[in-house]
Formats: C-alpha cells, sequence, structure tokens
C-alpha cells in the first residue's frame, strides 16, 4: 500500500535531523490531528523542535504538498517550560506528544522532566487555579476591548477568543486541560464533571448568535457563569471603559513583505482547508473557532505584513456553512494572487518527492528561518 505524504513526510524528518542536524536540535516532536486520530484527508502534520543551536533554526520551514500545507517550527526550552507551567494554552505540545528524535538521554529526560511538571501543575489545586483564574483575566480583558468596538466583524472574532479563553479556564480549574485541541474543546468541556451546563450551553448560544449584539450578550454570560464556578470576583462585565479598546485595522500606508506574506499562507494554507471540511461535513461549531482563528492571523498581516483587509469571519452562519466556505475560498485565492503579483513563488509541489528532491537540492537559505 502507497504510504501517504504524512507518513513519507515524518519519515524525511528523522532523517533530515539525524543526518544534517544531530549536533544542533534537542529533541524533535509529534502532536496533534495525525497522531491522536482525529485527521481527515486534508490534514496536515503538526511537529516542532526544540533547538540546540542557533544552525537548529534553519530546519524551520513552512511549504505545501499537494495543496496542504505543513509548518515544521521551534520553540525554545524556555517556551516549553512556560507551557508545562500553564502559562500558554498548548499543553498538548508538552503533553501529548510522539518523539520522532532526540540528541542525547539529556534532552530526552529534560523533556520527559517537563511532562512531569505538566502533570503536577494541573494535579496541584493552587496552580491550576492560578492558571484558570489568568484565563479569566484575559478573557475579560478581551471582553472590555470588544465592548469598546462598533465594528460588527471585531466582536464576532473577539467572542470567538473569549469563549475558547473560558473554556481553557474552566479545563484548568478541573486539573484538566483540552487533549484533542478545538477539535473537540466543546464536546470535552461538556464532559468535565461538575460543570453548570449553562457554561456549554453559553459556549454554544455564542456560535449560534444571527448578529454581533447577541453574540456579545451570551459571550458577557457565559464569562459570569464561569466566574460564578470558579468562584471568582471580577468587576461587573456591563458598561464601557475607554480605557480599553481593541485593535483597529491600522488604515495606513505600508510596505508590503512579500516573502513573509508567502511563509505566512504556506503555513495557514491548512486552516483554509480546515474550514472547507468543516463546512463540507456541517461542523458549525469547528468551523467558527477555525474562522475566528484564521481571522486573527488575517488581521495580522494586514497591520503587520502590508496584505489587504480580509473580513472572513461576519460571513459565518450557523445554519449556512456555504457562505463561510465561499467567503473562504475568494480570501485565500486573492491572498494567492496578491503574493504572486509581488513576485515571490509559494514553496508549493504536487508530491512528496518533488518537496523531497526541492530540499535535498536547494541551499540551506531556501528554507529560511522563521
Amino acid at each position: 500500500m502507497e504510504r501517504s505524504v504524512n507518513e513519507k513526510l515524518i519519515d524525511w524528518i528523522k532523517e533530515k535531523v539525524a543526518t544534517e542536524y544531530a549536533n544542533d536540535i534537542s529533541i524533535v516532536l509529534l502532536y496533534g490531528s495525525f497522531l491522536n486520530g482525529t485527521s481527515h484527508s486534508k490534514s496536515d502534520i503538526d511537529c516542532y523542535f526544540i533547538p540546540k543551536t542557533e544552525r537548529a533554526y534553519q530546519f524551520a520551514n513552512d511549504f505545501i504538498i499537494c495543496d496542504i500545507g505543513y509548518d515544521i517550527f521551534p520553540i525554545t526550552w524556555t517556551r516549553a517550560a512556560d507551557i508545562a507551567n500553564l502559562q500558554e494554552a498548548l499543553l498538548p505540545l508538552i503533553g501529548d506528544v510522539k518523539i520522532l528524535y532526540y540528541s542525547s538521554e539529556e534532552d530526552l529526560h529534560r523533556f520527559t522532566q517537563l511532562q512531569t511538571i505538566l502533570k503536577s501543575n494541573l494535579a496541584d489545586k493552587e496552580k491550576s487555579y492560578a492558571a484558570a483564574r489568568q484565563r479569566v483575566d484575559n478573557a475579560y480583558h478581551i471582553y472590555r476591548c470588544t465592548q469598546n468596538s462598533a465594528a460588527p466583524s471585531v466582536i464576532h472574532k473577539n467572542a470567538g477568543l473569549i469563549i475558547m479563553t473560558l473554556a481553557e479556564a474552566v479545563a484548568l480549574y478541573h486539573h484538566t486541560y483540552y487533549h484533542y485541541g478545538l477539535k473537540r474543546q466543546f464536546s470535552d468541556l461538556q464532559k468535565i464533571p461538575g460543570i453548570p451546563e449553562q457554561i456549554w450551553k453559553e459556549y454554544l448560544h455564542v456560535i449560534c448568535a444571527d448578529n454581533a449584539e447577541d453574540r456579545l450578550s451570551h459571550c458577557g454570560r457565559m464569562l459570569q457563569t464561569v466566574c460564578h464556578h470558579l468562584n471568582i470576583q471580577i468587576p461587573s462585565a456591563s458598561g464601557r471603559d475607554p480605557l480599553l479598546q481593541a485593535e483597529p485595522l491600522q488604515n495606513i500606508p505600508r510596505q508590503v513583505d512579500y516573502p513573509a506574506l508567502a511563509a505566512f499562507y504556506e503555513e495557514v494554507c491548512s486552516t483554509f482547508n480546515k474550514i472547507y471540511v468543516c463546512c463540507e461535513s456541517g461542523n458549525a461549531i469547528l468551523a467558527y473557532l477555525s474562522a475566528v482563528c484564521l481571522q486573527e492571523d488575517l488581521d495580522y498581516i494586514y497591520n503587520h505584513l502590508g496584505a489587504r483587509p480580509y473580513n472572513l469571519i461576519e460571513a459565518f452562519h450557523f445554519h449556512d456553512l456555504d457562505l463561510l466556505c465561499n467567503n473562504a475560498r475568494t480570501i485565500e485565492k486573492d491572498l494567492v494572487d496578491f503574493i504572486a503579483n509581488g513576485g515571490v513563488f509559494l514553496k508549493k509541489y504536487d508530491s512528496f518527492e518533488a518537496f523531497a528532491l526541492a530540499a535535498a537540492t536547494l541551499p540551506p537559505e531556501a528554507f529560511p528561518e522563521k
């Protein structure tokens, strides 16, 4: 049976690191849908490495094979420790991984110690509560910023950020996290023992809302319910604070960074695919969450890389996913054309073999540090 591109790529990663970066990379790890069994036909592999030397960063790479975007990226030991200490929402990157390569027994031990620390922190009542409280504070800040925005697109996007952050807070409070990431966040939230139904119902109401006002209103109710469940006292969620403002899209002339835009698209091509698959399968919840994440990225490349403004999220309607799907395809095509008009070519290959040949023959600067 012919092996899949993902299987071939995993073997390529292991061999490439062992033969060319053995003294530069401490450890290489696989996580995500390909590993946990939730992948689909357009799924990539999720892979990162921890550098040992500056040269290791040359291994970082974004590329597209058979219309699937791949991102092999570095995480420092310091950031990995922050994740283990519950400072970031990326706990599966420590707790749910397969080790593809390690440079030494010392490097392996150092990583497994982080896994032990993660488990210990989750089990520790004070540490898990502090982490949950921090997530609630983050969600509250986003909520207050959103109240000061009149732009429906900002509300639609930030509402998703709020419910994802509050769901994470609830999981941490109950000494756990979402092992399957956003793909099963809603269903796994429902399964946490002892949480009020109102929490996950408001989460769903936010996604089902027909307009920005209702979406923000249900965010406020979810925030209040989560605070009550966690016994957290925060200021009233009503009213407006002029000191808090949502980050606007910067309507000023700026230079376009076409190479950075190409690398961005090579990475988020997989998010576009995720949206298409969700729309085709009728998975409205994950379609919304994925669109929120992609909108955040699209806003970033407009503000910082000189891309055109793209409004993806306002096309989301719970009962008509075709609108989102069509809007995503329009935006994707326009972004690809925009990059091409800038004279930058995407690292895009029709087969794994074509990718492997290019990777073997092109100099390291063709696969630059992220």
